[in-house]
């Protein structure tokens, strides 16, 4: 008898694994940048803490810009959850309240159109914005809306007998 063909399982399983733990990195940093004014207490000069929370943020930003270049070298899709909570200009991971602000934004006229709501999300660092579409449904990738408009097209090019119009 032959033996039957495991489940391969996930491919580039160690770039995935690296690239989450260089996001788990990331958040780690840029959290106890954020918080670490408990840890010290009352004693530690302003200045020194102020100093090593920058040197937090910066590390948190190479954890990165790290994650970013494993993932492009070995052409991995990045999930979109992902690539949002990360600022693709400065390499800052986006909190909200902390390391950016965000706000809802309805460029149509007189904001009537429900559809139209946008979510800005400005980085702090950098003051790059983001604009993420809040109600709109996800578009397909290139290669299906191209394949999903040549059916389309097909299906005009070939009437049915007997619908010619004239």
């Amino acid at each position: 008898m032959a033996k039957s063909k495991s489940n391969p399982g996930v491919q580039n399983k160690a770039i995935y694994s690296r690239a989450s733990y260089l996001y788990q990195a990331a958040t780690y940093l840029s959290q106890r940048a954020l918080h670490d004014s408990s840890s010290h207490g009352v004693s530690s000069p302003s200045e020194q803490k102020n100093r090593e929370q920058k040197q937090l943020r910066n590390l948190s930003r190479r954890a990165v810009a790290d994650m970013r270049a494993v993932t492009r070298k070995a052409q991995i899709r990045q999930s979109p959850s992902l690539k949002r909570s990360l600022c693709s200009a400065c390499n800052t991971l986006l909190v909200e309240g902390d390391t950016c602000l965000s706000t809802i934004e309805n460029a149509s006229k007189g904001a009537r159109k429900p559809w139209a709501d946008v979510l800005v999300v400005r980085c702090a660092t950098c003051s790059r914005a983001k604009r993420i579409p809040v109600a709109a449904p996800r578009q397909m990738r290139a290669a299906l809306r191209r394949s999903d408009a040549a059916v389309r097209s097909e299906g005009n090019r070939n009437p049915k007998p007997g619908s010619v119009k004239r």
